[in-house]
């Protein structure tokens, strides 16, 4: 009997999202103001595909990008203003965008969970991008 209820828990541990879970959001709003800092790459590990190569992007491979993502998360969280992020580090247009439910961006349901002046990152198919809501 204790086997089988291992199995179920250890399952469970192995799915646990890495980014936040729509899911498990106690409270989405419908509309929500966030800015974003896009950081993309345009090379890809060894052993993948040959590199792309996109003179728009920056030259970095997908590790390199989730560190400098990781790092402008650490200073979103610590208070820092979006907009000069977004002029040092995005590659797309500062600014702020509105969201709801009806949305075609990647990050939507992270940034319909999010609190005011709360900041995350969520990895899509070419870019991590770090949000925070503004309100």
């Amino acid at each position: 009997m204790k086997g089988w209820v291992a199995i179920p828990m250890a399952a469970a541990c192995v799915s646990v999202p890495t980014q936040r879970d729509p899911a498990a959001c106690s409270a989405p709003v419908d509309r929500v103001e966030v800015e974003q800092v896009q950081i993309g790459w345009n090379r890809l590990d060894p052993g993948d595909q040959p590199p792309v190569v996109d003179v728009q992007r920056p030259s970095r491979d997908p590790r390199q990008a989730e560190q400098l993502a990781n790092e402008v998360l650490v200073k979103c969280r610590q208070g820092a203003r979006m907009e000069p992020l977004q002029d040092k580090y995005s590659e797309v247009q500062g600014g702020s965008l509105l969201l709801g439910a009806n949305s075609d961006v990647p990050y939507k349901a992270a940034a319909l969970c999010l609190q005011p002046d709360e900041c995350a990152v969520v990895r899509s198919k070419v870019a991590y991008h770090i949000i925070k809501r503004i309100r």
